[in-house]
């Protein structure tokens, strides 16, 4: 199991960014550079959860998934299926305001499937995790700020 938490600030409110994670429209191709149009498909959503295949580098690596948002503060996410990581994998985001933006921490716990592209997924997230998902989160975090400009 791989597990890290990524921490950054931003100037979007928190709830600009738990919504951009709740979001299940096709914005979330454009916000997320982690989902690829490819093999996008939301297969069932309500109030506080939503099921939904992503994929990541045009398809190559996917997962179902269900998101839940039971409270405020966060949103949480359970793989269900996937080629790479193993179901019960997780990832939660939390934003908290915290001055004119926001503090937002992701935490990853992740198993991964013995294969090729599961150990290659392991190698990615045992030693370059903050620098690929440090990257993508950083690039959302300008998506959303950008919006917010408009």
């Amino acid at each position: 199991m791989v597990e890290f938490t990524l921490a950054v600030s931003s100037s979007a409110p928190a709830e600009d960014v738990l919504a951009a994670a709740r979001d299940f429209s096709r914005r979330r191709i454009a916000i997320w550079p982690n989902v690829s149009a490819r093999r996008f498909e939301v297969h069932a959503g309500g109030e506080t959860f939503a099921e939904a295949t992503e994929a990541a580098l045009q398809g190559l690596f996917w997962e179902r998934t269900r998101y839940e948002w039971p409270q405020q503060g966060s949103v949480h996410q359970t793989v269900l299926d996937s080629n790479v990581l193993q179901p019960g994998s997780t990832w939660e985001i939390t934003a908290v305001p915290d001055g004119e933006g926001c503090h937002v921490e992701c935490v990853f716990r992740r198993e991964f499937k013995r294969s090729p592209k599961g150990r290659f997924g392991w190698m990615v997230n045992r030693y370059a995790s903050g620098l690929v998902y440090g990257s993508d989160l950083r690039r959302a975090l300008a998506a959303i700020e950008r919006q917010r400009d408009l």
